[in-house]
């Protein structure tokens, strides 16, 4: 499926400016939830935890949730993913889907992480008729990690002393 958002070419300020627009709106999007958590940084959600990141991203092709491990030591990152799996239905459960389990992965520098991470494809940053939907697929996911979080935080935090 080619669409013409695929196909132009945009100039460096026209990206930033989407990007900038995406997630000013995303965020605006997620204030209904204010009263209800009070103030979060959905957008940067902070684990609080030392090389445990939660990641939102789009590009022109796709959405991606995703929580990231990147421990240097082996060792430690494995122990982090492995009581991720033992809280695999319960985080599932939460952000109401399937995620992918990846232990051994790699970033954008080659380095080694553990990454859990769900897709949602065919969609773009550039195509504004598709924002409704990435928000909701964000949305869904962040709300869940959220309440997740908020009951197991104290494990993880544990588990980095």
């Amino acid at each position: 499926m080619t669409h013409y958002y695929l196909c132009k070419m945009y100039t460096k300020e026209e990206k930033k400016k989407y990007t900038a627009d995406f997630w000013n709106s995303f965020g605006l999007y997620m204030k209904k939830y204010n009263k209800d958590y009070g103030r979060i940084k959905w957008v940067n959600y902070r684990s609080n935890v030392k090389d445990l990141f939660f990641r939102l991203n789009i590009t022109s092709e796709k959405a991606t949730f995703s929580i990231e491990l990147q421990h240097k030591d082996d060792g430690i990152r494995a122990l982090f993913f492995e009581q991720f799996k033992e809280l695999k239905i319960v985080l599932e459960g939460n952000i109401k889907g399937d995620l992918i389990w990846e232990e051994n992965g790699f970033n954008y520098f080659n380095e080694p992480i553990s990454l859990i991470s769900s897709e949602l494809d065919n969609v773009s940053i550039y195509n504004r008729n598709d924002w409704q939907q990435i928000f909701y697929f964000f949305e869904q996911r962040m709300v869940g990690l959220h309440t997740f979080w908020v009951e197991f935080e104290e494990i993880f935090k544990e588990l980095e002393k």
